[in-house]
């Protein structure tokens, strides 16, 4: 005998798969919670219940009220935020301004103490060259003066030639200390230049 013979037992089967299948369909529309009269029936009868909706109702409003209360902080701290910003701006432009005027001004000394360097560098070649040009001259005439043995000079002219052998020596001297002191000038410009940075 198949199941569905038995009155009872297939009514209840087929009540459940009813009963189940509205509540599924009120569930997925949303009937249940737009039925108010279901609803006001439900709380009439259970008090329990009764006290259930209010407190949803509660949690609902003080849940909205946090999330109005967020999005109003939110607001205004962008807000903050946006003006922060806006001011940091101005000034990191303005800061920004004066530090290429200070680095402008550290280079303006580095490019003036190199070209100083530059000209100290000229001179040195040149004072050298002059150094080279009295030294040849010098011992040229010493060696003159020295290998003169079948030349006879008389004594007027031996002392010209000394004179200017005197004469060539002091313009060496302080020449050799020009050219010394240049080189101190350009090794200490030089580490000067390495400091402006």
């Amino acid at each position: 005998m198949e199941l569905c013979s038995i009155p009872f037992f297939c009514y209840n089967r087929s009540m459940h798969r009813l009963v189940t299948a509205s509540f599924v369909c009120l569930l997925l529309t949303g009937c249940l919670s737009d039925n108010t009269e279901e609803l006001d029936r439900l709380i009439k009868e259970d008090p329990a219940f009764k006290q259930m909706i209010l407190a949803r109702d509660e949690a609902h409003s003080q849940i909205k009220a946090i999330k109005q209360d967020l999005l109003t902080r939110k607001n205004s701290v962008d807000a903050q935020v946006e003006k922060l910003r806006g001011e940091y701006d101005v000034l990191a432009k303005s800061q920004n301004q004066k530090i290429e005027q200070y680095r402008t001004t550290i280079e303006t000394n580095r490019l003036r103490l190199r070209r100083e360097q530059e000209l100290a560098g000229a001179s040195l070649e040149k004072k050298h060259a002059d150094l080279a040009g009295y030294q040849k001259t010098l011992t040229d005439v010493k060696k003159m003066l020295s290998e003169s043995k079948g030349i006879t000079l008389s004594k007027a002219e031996r002392q010209k030639w000394e004179e200017r052998i005197l004469m060539l020596s002091e313009k060496i001297r302080p020449l050799i200390e020009e050219i010394q002191d240049l080189r101190l000038q350009i090794r200490l410009k030089k580490q000067k230049v390495g400091f402006l940075k």
